[in-house]
């Protein structure tokens, strides 16, 4: 167990005093408010005046009564020191919950941030305060707040499973297993069943609706962006615009895009890597948006996805609004190709699942055989023949 003294560190004629913590022949300090006349203090620099010792004696019984709700042996004397300058009430959730954010956002996982975010600003509202400490999440608060969020489609699936890993996170960076260090003691996820999403609405848009589409001329800059990304995303097998965003020149190679698809890169072993043919009608786009450092100049003219994805999703409802088509996003070119292979081209959900680059359901099989993308080259020829009447 660690000791304390009440000392001061210089010998001037007035002095800041220190409470000393001792553990394991090695010193922290913990700076006071307090200021100790020189008459106050002796030759190894320990206070004595009895006023400034009593108003450390409580502070320093506080302390040890909090060491005691902790296994503090194996602790180090920085992590004790910490340990005790914490807030009373303990660790504060809100906190960590920023530095994990901000750590998401240094990664670039800009939707993954905003998820979090929008999780996080659920719960503080739901606390009615901006600072949540570990300590005060609770199972029944946790239940009351995911009751409030039943209404809705997906976030009272989605902002749970964020706040949980956020806990966990929290508990895994605080606590030490090991050493049976346990800053983070609650586990209110243990009681409480986050509800699933409801399943999402259709998102195909009909092949005559496709074909309108890009039948109308552009008649902005907008719309002429949004038709040519939208051609690249339907012509690419439902190509995603973080990847066309992200998409290296030394990735276009041999009349092939070979990528790592960017929103599952760091979550599967093989890094999400897939190749495809570039057909034809795209090449002329390659070389219109040819960018300086990437393969297109999106990456040039927006400063990150999100504003990049902005901009053509006003250009395609403009289109839209002239074509005097149901408004759709480019999402729902993807879509359209999966179920065009599936349910007009006759492919398995497997040969689908392939081409989309989606994580196979056979984890262990996989890594077994090489990787062949040769077949998703023929499964698009056949959805864009079968789209486009070529």
């Amino acid at each position: 167990m660690a000791t304390f003294k009440v000392v001061s560190r210089t010998a001037k004629e007035y002095n800041t005093v220190y409470i000393r913590i001792i553990h394991k022949s090695a010193s922290e300090y913990i700076r006071t408010e307090l200021t100790v006349h020189k008459s106050g203090i002796d030759k190894k620099k320990e206070v004595k005046d009895f006023f400034i010792i009593s108003q450390c004696s409580t502070r320093i019984k506080d302390y040890v009564l909090k060491l005691n709700t902790i296994n503090s042996e194996p602790m180090t004397i920085r992590e004790i020191k910490n340990f005790l300058v914490e807030k009373n009430d303990g660790v504060s959730f809100t906190d960590y919950a920023r530095k994990f954010i901000g750590e998401l956002s240094s990664e670039s996982r800009h939707k993954a941030v905003e998820r979090y975010k929008t999780a996080l600003n659920s719960l503080k509202k739901h606390y009615k305060r901006e600072n949540i400490m570990f300590s005060e999440i609770t199972s029944n608060d946790l239940r009351d707040w995911i009751k409030s969020l039943s209404k809705t489609a997906r976030a009272k699936a989605q902002y749970p499973i964020c706040i949980k890993k956020i806990f966990d996170e929290g508990c895994n960076q605080y606590n030490d297993y090991d050493r049976n260090i346990i800053r983070i003691t609650n586990q209110p996820f243990r009681a409480v069943k986050i509800p699933q999403s409801d399943p999402p609405k259709k998102r195909f848009a009909d092949v005559e609706l496709v074909r309108k589409i890009f039948e109308i001329e552009p008649q902005n800059s907008r719309e002429e962006l949004a038709a040519d990304v939208c051609k690249m995303v339907i012509y690419l097998a439902g190509m995603n615009l973080i990847d066309l965003y992200n998409i290296e020149k030394q990735e276009f190679k041999n009349g092939k895009f070979c990528y790592n698809r960017t929103k599952e890169e760091t979550q599967r072993k093989d890094k999400a890597y897939f190749e495809i043919k570039v057909p034809g009608e795209i090449l002329p786009l390659i070389e219109k948006y040819n960018g300086k450092k990437h393969l297109f100049s999106f990456r040039d003219n927006y400063s990150n996805n999100e504003n990049f994805r902005r901009a053509v999703t006003i250009g395609l409802k403009s289109i839209c609004r002239r074509a005097e088509v149901t408004e759709i996003s480019y999402y729902w070119l993807r879509h359209t190709w999966a179920t065009v292979a599936r349910n007009k081209c006759g492919f398995s959900e497997a040969d689908v699942a392939f081409g989309l680059n989606h994580a196979s359901a056979h984890k262990a099989t996989e890594f077994y055989i090489e990787k062949d993308f040769s077949p998703v080259d023929v499964m698009n020829e056949k959805v864009l023949k079968y789209i486009f009447n070529f």
